[in-house]
């Protein structure tokens, strides 16, 4: 029976170390767990910071304002309402607002969460008086009460108040992709002519085309149409006077140059073409390495 009696102690001793045991495992998974939660709550914010990232890029950039407050607006060239929204400097979910309603400019901050806008207080306006801007005061009422955006594709906002209403259309200004040099490949339809060296530089925040039409140097006025998606013309269209083979060539592009109603990109980032008011395409453009045309005098 001697034998078979174990110490107290050996006892507590044994049971204390199996719980010990058991404990510092408890201990190792709950560490693991909270770990493991911590991961999960990073990769979560990491996911939202990206897709709100993602989402406010999809709005830098400039917006014509086609309706507000439920009215069409119709004003075009330089005193058409639009914004300019740009990355505030370090904040990821932040956008400058930068308003154009017909007459003064007004400025302010956004922050974005999800699609919803938390204006950075009040918008600050330059103080013009204009004798026609009919849109000016709504302009104002719109963007103090905007709380969220919607898109309906890629060149279309809309910006809502809070109960959901749309207090403003906007239109992507789409056109920088015509920045540049370029060289006109086809003429309604068929090749341009080698001989013919028909090259353009296209500057649309400069309202500008200037370039060697075939014969002679060209200079002319590019005008954004905002009231219609990737509407433009070209306006007082001016060359020099000499003559040359090709001058039926260069005769053909002016003409074509008149028809232009619109701007697309083409297959590809170097092409883009120039459609008439039915969609046709009339003038084809391949894109020149900048320094390929500086030797086009103005």
């Amino acid at each position: 029976m001697k034998n078979s009696i174990r110490p107290l102690s050996l006892i507590l001793l044994a049971g204390g170390l199996m719980a010990g045991t058991s404990a510092c495992s408890i201990m190792k998974k709950e560490a693991v767990k909270v770990q493991d939660t911590a991961k999960e709550t990073v990769e979560k914010v990491e996911t939202a910071v990206a897709s709100n990232s993602h989402d406010t890029d999809a709005l830098l950039g400039e917006w014509s304002i086609t309706e507000v407050e439920g009215k069409t607006v119709v004003v075009n060239g330089e005193n058409h309402p639009k914004i300019t929204l740009a990355q505030a400097p370090g904040q990821n979910d932040v956008l400058r607002v930068i308003g154009f309603n017909g007459c003064n400019y007004l400025n302010g901050d956004w922050r974005l969460k999800g699609h919803s806008i938390v204006p950075q207080g009040e918008f600050i306006s330059s103080l013009r008086a204009c004798p026609d801007a009919p849109y000016e005061q709504d302009v104002n009422i719109a963007l103090n009460s905007v709380a969220s955006y919607s898109t309906t594709d890629a060149d279309n906002l809309e910006l809502k108040a809070s109960d959901g209403r749309i207090v403003m259309k906007l239109r992507s200004r789409n056109l920088s992709f015509l920045n540049g040099a370029w060289k006109v490949s086809k003429l309604n339809g068929h090749d341009v002519p080698a001989s013919a060296d028909l090259r353009i530089v296209l500057d649309i925040e400069e309202g500008r085309i200037h370039g060697h039409a075939g014969c002679n140097i060209l200079n002319g006025t590019l005008l954004v149409n905002l009231d219609k998606g990737n509407a433009l013309e070209f306006k007082n269209l001016l060359t020099s006077r000499m003559t040359c083979p090709d001058i039926a060539t260069e005769q053909e592009f002016l003409l074509a140059l008149e028809e232009v109603d619109t701007a697309t990109r083409g297959e590809s980032a170097s092409e883009a073409l120039l459609k008439d008011a039915q969609g046709k395409t009339v003038i084809a453009l391949t894109r020149l390495a900048p320094d390929s045309i500086t030797d086009i005098e103005e």
